[in-house]
């Protein structure tokens, strides 16, 4: 899965995370001052996992970066569109799950929170209640009634 970073000096940079024997590394597919479709086919061009460019653009949005938009003459999107074309992919990476080798845990992690992040701005706001764990202060309070042995 490919995402932005900031660098210094107003730049930049698309990377994908690649598992390799050694752990986790991020390769950089390709550096910008302000993202265009050209930057786009170069990081789609070196990247060697599925390379989902709306998801690069939504990332690059995140991070604050300038965006040369073909969307609309604002420049801005349709956060209804937005939420759709984010629903239809994490649809359509359910349904091609391979039936092999289980998916790399760290990208799944990503893509799910990339895409509880996309719904957020769709959800109620809502008061925080009390936490659903087990109840361990209930465990604290039996210890203590029990007699001394």
């Amino acid at each position: 899965m490919a995402y932005v970073v900031t660098r210094p000096h107003e730049r930049y940079e698309i990377r994908e995370s690649i598992h390799t024997p050694k752990g986790p590394r991020a390769r950089s597919l390709a550096n910008f001052a302000q993202l265009s479709d050209d930057v786009l086919r170069t990081a789609a061009a070196r990247a060697t996992r599925p390379f989902d460019a709306a998801a690069v653009r939504a990332a690059a949005e995140r991070a604050g970066a300038p965006i040369r938009s073909t969307r609309t003459s604002s420049g801005r999107t349709d956060p209804v569109r937005h939420f759709v074309e984010s629903s239809r992919r994490m649809a359509a990476t359910v349904e091609g799950r391979p039936a092999g080798p289980r998916p790399d845990p760290g990208e799944s992690l990503i893509a799910l929170l990339d895409f509880a992040e996309q719904i957020r701005p769709f959800t109620p706001a809502r008061a925080p209640g009390p936490l659903r764990f087990p109840p361990l202060a209930g465990l604290v309070a039996a210890r203590r009634v029990r007699p001394p042995e």
